[in-house]
């Protein structure tokens, strides 16, 4: 089993339940982890999964504002296995810094895992 990950990537968006996050933003980080099977050749990037085709999909994901970050993990989830159908498993990880609800802490936390 390959797999191949994006940690920690960093983004600046308008994702949350109340109408303020969505008008302020906020700092977000995503981890993105997929497994494969190993590939028949190795050094051929077609038979791989391309992080920076990883990279470009979240992005496009972050830009669109969602009330629900559990919506944000399902769409990249979606969107990248639709892309690279050969993966056999993935998890989308999204962290808000500094959530509004008055408490200290660094981030809340939504991840999505599936067995494909």
């Amino acid at each position: 089993m390959l797999t191949i990950a994006l940690e920690s990537v960093r983004f600046f968006a308008h994702h949350g339940f109340y109408e303020q996050e969505r008008i302020i933003g906020n700092h977000f980080v995503l981890d993105v982890l997929v497994q494969l099977p190993e590939p028949e050749h190795p050094s051929q990037l077609g038979e791989s999964v391309n992080y920076e085709a990883l990279f470009s999909i979240s992005k496009a994901v972050m830009e669109v504002p969602q009330q629900l970050l559990e919506q944000v993990v399902h769409d990249i989830s979606v969107k990248v296995k639709a892309r690279f159908p050969v993966i056999s498993y993935s998890k989308v990880t999204l962290r808000k810094q500094a959530p509004p609800f008055g408490g200290d802490l660094a981030y809340s936390c939504v991840a999505l895992e599936k067995q494909y």
